[in-house]
């Protein structure tokens, strides 16, 4: 007859079984997977993607702003993985939709602004204060033909210049969208990446989206590295880029300003004024003057005369306060 268990040595077979249980390895947790929005970027590409378009945002701000003679801020919001059809839906109707071509590459480049911003640097564009029209509609074939020379072609040539590192492309304006709907370049289900970039002109912000297909960019991937952008940007300037901008930056007019002097006078004797009357200013003849470059005084130099004009002549050049060196 088999020998039965007693109380205890139930009660130990059950301890080390529990044991035996809790030092197996744990199981890898489960990670859902959405096959409907593939995440084909890896966080190494992304963030090369970020690099490259805020090379972008920051030589297309310049460009901008020297148009619209006003500051322009362009920074990158987001960078997002989505299908193609979910970035339709999420465009509003009316916007304004740039289509242009990437060759070598295969694909579109899809570029998107709000009416309420393109009407803005429209009017900027056309020498005004920079007001938007107040209400949502098309832009007419006018607008669009000064906002495709001042805005969208510059953007254009500056996202050349941005991927210029990774593939030498030709961006070319294709057509010009209102009704997202009317996109047809590509499936619903195509992969895409959604660069957001935030625009800022005075104190108007909206949104720039620039949509790029992962088909586009395939044969590129490889080259797609932060490794690759951060060796380019340590890259040294050839010397004959040097030179060009030294000769550039030298042949750029400044206005130089130099004050005589200053006095009070009261609005009775600034009435009583006659040709040849003399006013004394506060300083005297041998003192030297500052010499005014922008908002600082950079020499010193005293009044003279040259033929029949005035002229002076630069005494010495004048050191800067420890305030101004700060800035």
């Amino acid at each position: 007859m088999d020998e039965i268990l007693s109380q205890q040595e139930i009660d130990e077979l059950i301890r080390q079984a529990a044991s035996e249980v809790q030092e197996e390895e744990p199981q890898p947790d489960v990670v859902a997977y959405d096959f409907k929005r593939p995440h084909r970027f890896s966080k190494e590409r992304v963030r090369a993607l970020q690099r490259i378009h805020e090379q972008f945002a920051r030589e297309l701000s310049g460009m901008v702003s020297a148009k619209v003679r006003a500051r322009v801020d362009l920074s990158v919001t987001s960078i997002e993985q989505l299908t193609f059809g979910e970035f339709i839906r999420s465009v509003p109707n009316p916007s304004v939709i740039i289509l242009c071509t990437m060759q070598p590459l295969e694909g579109s480049l899809i570029m998107q602004l709000s009416p309420d911003i393109s009407f803005l640097l429209y009017d900027r564009l056309c020498g005004g204060p920079g007001t938007s029209i107040g209400r949502t509609r098309e832009l007419t074939d006018i607008e669009l033909a000064v906002l495709t020379t001042q805005f969208f072609e510059p953007m254009a040539i500056s996202f050349e210049n941005a991927w210029s590192e990774i593939v030498d492309m030709s961006v070319t304006l294709e057509s010009i969208e209102s009704n997202p709907q009317f996109l047809q370049v590509m499936t619903e289900r195509e992969t895409v990446v959604l660069i957001s970039l935030t625009l800022g002109i005075g104190n108007t912000r909206d949104l720039v989206n620039i949509c790029l297909s992962y088909s586009a960019l395939e044969p590129v991937l490889k080259q797609l590295t932060s490794l690759r952008l951060f060796d380019s940007l340590r890259r040294r300037a050839e010397p004959e880029d040097v030179k060009m901008l030294h000769s550039q930056i030298k042949e750029t007019p400044i206005v130089l300003d130099v004050e005589l002097g200053s006095t009070t006078v009261t609005v009775a004797d600034l009435l009583n004024l006659q040709v040849g009357d003399v006013i004394t200013l506060d300083r005297k003849r041998y003192e030297n003057l500052e010499v005014q470059v922008g908002d600082l005084a950079k020499f010193l130099a005293s009044p003279g005369r040259l033929g029949d004009k005035m002229g002076i002549v630069v005494t010495a050049a004048r050191p800067l306060e420890r305030s101004e060196a700060n800035e």
